[in-house]
């Protein structure tokens, strides 16, 4: 695994070497038919990411066990307490393809419905390669997950290069903001609902789905067509929209004091409102995104265990002047050097 799939520091601030030489990674499945009854940002959604993460974090959990068994060095990544960079593990490790909603990858058979854990260890293993499905040339096509971003948190525009490297680069700020303050569901992933790839592709779901899944691997030279007709099809079929008979679930909310820990004056109660949003197929799309970037320099030193604030302000500007691909192409190939940005202003003895 790359060096660069390590975070520089711990979640204490304490700086981290790396010190596996080989990564497995597991997917976890959050489950195809509550997200038929969802909508990616009802009170069902941190319920199945949180099951997801935790059913991850048990299998790494026991495998890195059976590991030290063996006489190797293990450990476990979880959400929770993780040394390495998931998204680029998936890729390094062929599950799946960088996606629009660029800190995330699309698998071919789950599309986005996932959860990751990873486990490192110095036991010898054969690697993975990348996959190429085609997943850049249907995202810079289908744009479904811009379009229904219920804060606008995902860009309709192209990549640009962010810290470096290429990616579709999301507003990383509005969208926590509106996970934290989400008044009529748990968090979102409403993304996940209505991408088109978030499908059954199994023997037991849709022939339909099975023949598109199949197309997007097999005839990727037939992207540039299908995939404004899936995209239209998805559409007209309404793909994205909660099935009110696949909800199984009550809505419920915590009231009482914020807090992580267990707290006796918090009371679980019946929610009054839960989000129930439709698909808008005849949206008007943006012509500009108004979207911040919080490059590394703009980061706040990783021992700092007080709440640091944004300035909203600098990170539009960053994104507004963000180099595209093309002029990084170019400013490499001229010898320049990266953006003062790409950079974290704070000294560490690894290379970032």
């Amino acid at each position: 695994m790359p060096d660069y799939c390590w975070y520089s520091h711990d979640k204490r601030g304490k700086e981290i070497e790396p010190y596996h030489k080989y990564a497995l990674v597991v997917l976890i499945d959050q489950g195809y038919e509550t997200f038929l009854g969802a909508t990616g940002n009802d009170w069902i959604s941190g319920s199945q990411s949180m099951r997801a993460y935790l059913r991850g974090a048990e299998i790494v959990g026991v495998m890195a066990e059976m590991i030290r068994q063996m006489g190797f060095s293990a450990r476990s990544h979880s959400n929770l307490d993780s040394h390495v960079l998931h998204v680029p593990l998936v890729i390094h490790a062929g599950l799946g393809e960088q996606s629009r909603i660029g800190e995330s990858a699309i698998n071919p058979f789950l599309g986005m419905r996932f959860k990751t854990a990873v486990l490192t260890t110095d036991m010898p293993l054969k690697p993975d390669k990348p996959i190429d499905f085609g997943v850049q040339t249907f995202c810079s096509k289908c744009q479904k997950c811009a379009r229904e971003c219920p804060c606008n948190a995902i860009p309709y525009g192209e990549k640009v290069i962010f810290n470096g490297y290429e990616t579709w680069k999301p507003d990383s700020e509005r969208c926590t903001i509106y996970r934290a303050t989400n008044l009529k569901g748990s968090a979102c992933g409403r993304c996940v609902k209505v991408c088109p790839l978030s499908k059954d592709t199994t023997l037991d779901g849709p022939i339909l789905h099975q023949v598109g899944s199949w197309l997007g691997i097999n005839a990727m030279w037939l992207k540039p067509v299908l995939v404004p007709i899936a995209v239209w099809l998805d559409d007209f079929l309404g793909y994205g929209n909660p099935l009110d008979e696949k909800k199984w679930w009550l809505d419920l909310e915590v009231k009482g004091k914020r807090s992580f820990k267990y707290d006796p004056e918090n009371i679980v109660v019946k929610a009054k409102d839960a989000n129930r949003p439709k698909i808008k197929p005849g949206k008007k799309k943006r012509e500009k995104d108004s979207i911040a970037y919080f490059p590394a320099s703009t980061l706040p030193p990783p021992d700092l265990m007080e709440v640091s604030p944004t300035d909203r302000r600098q990170g539009l500007k960053f994104a507004e002047n963000a180099e595209t691909v093309h002029e990084a192409l170019a400013r490499r190939a001229a010898g320049g050097k990266p953006p003062k940005e790409y950079k974290p202003n704070y000294k560490s003895s690894r290379r970032i």
